[in-house]
């Protein structure tokens, strides 16, 4: 079977692991629009990683469990993660950092791990397993855009760019005669290729799949710095804090600072900001030395940032976060599927994102053996199950993080006691939402049922806070308009 994987991301990585490691039947080409990431002179292995954006992924034993069930793979991921057990908040009153042991199991860890290095250790590993088994197939092609999709011929226009060494020994070359047309036909299409996914817009032209993008009212930035002694490197950081400036509406700003390998931090920070505003910072960051003062003092109170570091980061484009929904994640007549955020992007709220697509890996390769590669009832049976879950997953994403404050320290406090309650009587009491989304046992789909109290409340108090920020937002625009008509008269 001729199996083309679009997207080279930890999901479409995974995928053909574990085709690889079941059968020599599968003939694997995997296409990227990106450069390896193992290249020298990739931003992935920058030095000063001042050009990478790649953030973080947090790994539990649920996506653990994933990686754990390929040979030598998750001993090549932990490699290049890093091993999470507390939980750091900053007390202003004590003005030191309080740390929070987040399991008493010493086998329960978050393992936490640039999104490149995951591929890179994903990458390694393939290769390794090819060379163990020669009958294998695989094909890794980087820098090509897949142009256009025939799902009625079932073949593929791919636009492959010229390597990177020819293209720096003749920049001045065309460009056109720099890349390579292909058509690549295949059996099984296999969309990994991310929120703006290609594939999927190729589902567009097939009566019966409905679609629906949204864009949250978000964006964030990420920088990468040196971490500093005071910083531990088995512990996330976490920051949160209410911006209130004149004539504006409060605005809930938050990040993390997360150890990476070498030394180093990866800071996320996130703010509400309209998606279409293509550049933008905080409220209240008017300059490069805001940032440095309100990281030092307020943030992340020890992390002191250069002042080239700080420029970089005030002229970097904000990325806007965004909620993908489809009815179905297959294509029949085409012998096409949807994994990962090409199915059901997401926020990084809870955590989910890489998880929830390494499940829909594991879920089409299980029903691939089972049903012998019969496709079609393969690929309807794949969007019965996964939809359900996909669905469950950004619904839980979505509304189990309120805005009201009161609405939010019940929310904190009920599970606080939800956790004490559920080690005392655990035949009884449900554990907390994050034990819940830890175990792979547990379908998305049942962790929302059980929420589903929360999600229909917090949904209401989400929009009713919206509502009442907007009209008091008005109502102070009408009363400055009043002033200055009153002022002139």
């Amino acid at each position: 079977m001729q199996v083309v994987i679009i997207g080279a991301g930890p999901a479409g990585l995974l995928l053909a692991h574990r085709l690889l490691a079941r059968s020599p039947h599968y003939q694997i080409t995997i296409y990227d629009q990106r450069s390896d990431p193992r290249l020298a002179d990739s931003p992935a292995n920058s030095s000063t990683h001042s050009s990478d954006r790649a953030f973080v992924i947090s790994l539990t034993e649920r996506g653990q469990a994933h990686l754990k069930a390929i040979e030598g793979l998750w001993p090549a991921v932990c490699q290049r993660g890093m091993v999470i057990r507390q939980t750091g908040v900053y007390s202003q009153k004590l003005k030191q950092w309080k740390t929070f042991q987040r399991s008493s199991d010493p086998e329960k860890f978050s393992l936490l791990i640039n999104r490149n290095h995951l591929c890179i250790a994903l990458l390694d590993t393939l290769e390794q397993c090819l060379e163990k088994h020669p009958d294998r197939q695989v094909k890794l092609i980087f820098n090509a855009t897949c142009r256009e999709i025939d799902l009625k011929q079932r073949q593929l226009t791919i636009v492959q760019a010229a390597p990177q060494a020819d293209q720096k020994a003749n920049p001045q070359a065309d460009q056109k005669a720099d890349q390579n047309i292909v058509q690549q036909s295949y059996d099984l299409l296999v969309g990994a290729d991310g929120v703006h996914s290609g594939v999927r817009n190729a589902f567009l032209k097939q009566p019966g799949f409905d679609f629906h993008q949204s864009y949250f009212n978000a964006v964030w930035k990420v920088l990468h710095v040196p971490r500093p002694a005071e910083f531990s490197s088995d512990t996330s950081y976490f920051f949160r804090q209410t911006i209130s400036l004149p004539g504006q509406p409060p605005n809930q700003f938050s990040g993390a600072a997360i150890p990476e390998l070498d030394d180093r931090l990866c800071v996320l920070m996130f703010w509400q900001q309209a998606s279409d505003r293509a550049i933008g910072n905080p409220p209240g960051i008017a300059s490069p030395q805001d940032f440095q003062t309100q990281m030092a003092e307020q943030w992340l109170p020890g992390l002191a940032i250069a002042d080239a570091t700080a420029q970089a980061l005030f002229n970097q484009r904000p990325s806007s976060i965004v909620e993908t929904r489809c009815s179905r994640y297959h294509d029949t007549p085409g012998q096409a599927v949807l994994i990962g955020d090409a199915a059901h992007g997401m926020s990084s709220a809870l955590a989910q994102g890489c998880q929830a697509a390494f499940a829909d890996v594991v879920a089409l390769d299980r029903l691939l053996q089972s049903e012998a590669d019969h496709l079609p009832t393969v690929l309807s049976q794949y969007s019965t199950q996964q939809v359900k879950e996909g669905h469950a997953i950004t619904d839980l994403n979505a509304h189990l993080r309120p805005q009201a404050k009161g609405l939010s320290l019940i929310f904190n406090l009920a599970m606080g006691l939800q956790s004490q309650l559920s080690r005392w009587f655990p035949g009884w009491i449900s554990p907390p939402l994050f034990s819940l989304l830890a175990q792979p046992e547990i379908s998305y789909a049942e962790i929302a049922h059980r929420f589903r109290f929360w999600i229909r409340l917090i949904r209401w108090s989400n929009r009713q806070y919206q509502s009442r920020l907007e009209s008091r937002l008005e109502s102070r625009l009408e009363s400055r308009l009043e002033s200055q008509a009153a002022s002139q008269s």
